[in-house]
């Protein structure tokens, strides 16, 4: 049976370093609007409210975004994968994406329910489950629209669906503010809205000018085996990422939370260029030639070198601009001056590692991403609930470093071994070929 490739993905443009550029700045925009969208929150929220109300924010965002990681953000990465890694027809691959989303978000909601009363329990349901359904549902589907057009090579047109969301909620926020009615419902009402907004009108941009169906199918039993791989793979990323912040209120109380939470947001601006230049080159990991050595080690350096050279540079820009927090956001948060500091390191760490992870995706090698992630996920959970209770915030720092220097040290380790795996295969191919030619008898 004939394949079946897109015309659009049959034209795909070269991915030269100009337009790799090009995307970078696009993923860039997206990161500076992530940025200013959290700290327009930040400050909203942390001047008028307080830091007991911004550290039990910071705690439910940052569980929610985990359980999206578990639901969409899985889902998308499957979709990515079946178009172009595997040329597979788009349609078939959206409608399958679809059931899966809705089943993922589903009981990612339901586990969310489960553990708000554990984990929050001075913050009101009603906030939560707003906060939830937002992520859930309205970010959910906006990704995988997403999605959908950077896999067909339309980077940026996948970078305005994700702007448009993030625009009307800081916009929307500021509104709240010149009102004067701040507060963490008016808030959480206001994300719910919009990103269901935002999700219908993805979806009928999917229908109406991309002409596809949006009904779901059943999916393919790899479709659901690489999609769990994803998605505890994502899953272990976000408690790496966001463990110390979702136990902070826990372990120590809201206010310290709060301040650590404006830390570590204060880092996360830092850190932005490193991720949207991960985010721009993702697709370009996807890419594989079977025949070629070192393929994926050499592309992974080059860009690590780049992430390198800025962590460094942007690292001691954050030690040396950590007193302007204060002036900001006002004496409240003169404790936040120290936790930046520390946590500074993190831009350099995240320069080493996010390439080299990526680096595995050209091999499919889910497997061994589960791996790295899940090691670094285990030992910022354990270190963060062993270190927290004596050290406060410096052990949620201390923890939060250590797991990324596991996550730097193992992706670069079994990224390594998988290359050297593929090019001793490779070898002996070449060797086998030239053995059949050499013994072929002379006509």
């Amino acid at each position: 049976m004939a394949l079946i490739v897109p015309k659009r993905l049959g034209r795909q443009r070269p991915t030269g370093g100009r337009r790799l550029a090009g995307d970078t700045l696009w993923a860039s925009a997206v990161e500076g609007v992530t940025m200013t969208s959290g700290l327009v929150v930040m400050y909203v929220i942390s001047t008028r409210l307080g830091p007991e109300a911004y550290g039990f924010f910071v705690g439910a965002q940052a569980l929610v975004a985990t359980l999206g990681m578990v639901s969409y953000a899985a889902v998308a990465q499957l979709l990515m994968q079946g178009i172009v890694r595997d040329r597979r027809p788009p349609q078939q691959v959206l409608s399958a994406c679809l059931t899966l989303l809705a089943a993922a978000a589903a009981a990612a909601f339901a586990v969310g329910l489960a553990l708000q009363p554990l984990l929050f329990p001075g913050l009101a349901l009603q906030v939560f489950v707003l906060l939830a359904v937002a992520e859930l549902v309205g970010a959910g589907v906006v990704s995988l629209g997403a999605a959908y057009l950077q896999a067909m090579d339309r980077y940026r047109h996948s970078v305005l669906v994700r702007l448009v969301l993030l625009v009307l909620r800081t916009s929307t926020v500021v509104v709240l503010v010149t009102g004067g009615q701040v507060s963490l419902i008016a808030v959480a009402w206001t994300y719910c809205v919009l990103g269901l907004l935002a999700a219908g009108t993805v979806l009928g941009q999917l229908m109406w000018r991309e002409r596809l169906s949006l009904r779901p199918a059943v999916p393919r039993r790899r479709d659901v085996g690489d999609g769990a791989s994803f998605a505890g793979a994502l899953l272990a990323f976000s408690v790496h990422e966001d463990v110390d912040k979702i136990l902070m209120v826990r372990l120590t109380d809201p206010a310290t939370a709060g301040l650590y939470g404006a830390a570590y947001r204060a880092v996360q601006v830092a850190a932005a260029p490193i991720k949207a230049l991960v985010t721009a080159s993702h697709r370009r990991f996807l890419q594989h030639d079977d025949d070629r050595k070192g393929e994926h080690v050499r592309r992974s350096f080059r860009f690590t070198l780049l992430g390198t050279a800025y962590g460094l540079t942007a690292g001691l820009i954050v030690v040396m601009a950590a007193p302007l927090l204060p002036l900001v956001l006002g004496e409240d948060y003169e404790g936040s001056v120290d936790m930046v500091r520390v946590l500074a390191a993190l831009v350099v760490l995240r320069g080493l590692g996010g390439f080299a992870f990526n680096g595995l995706l050209g091999f499919g090698a889910h497997g061994h991403r589960l791996v790295v992630i899940t090691g670094a996920a285990t030992t910022a959970a354990v270190l963060t609930v062993v270190l927290v209770p004596h050290l406060s915030w410096l052990g949620g720092a201390l923890a939060t470093l250590m797991a990324e220097a596991v996550f730097v040290l193992g992706s670069w380790a079994h990224l390594v071994r998988r290359q050297h795996r593929h090019d001793s295969a490779v070898t002996e191919a070449d060797s086998a070929d030239g053995s059949v030619l050499h013994d072929e008898p002379a006509r």
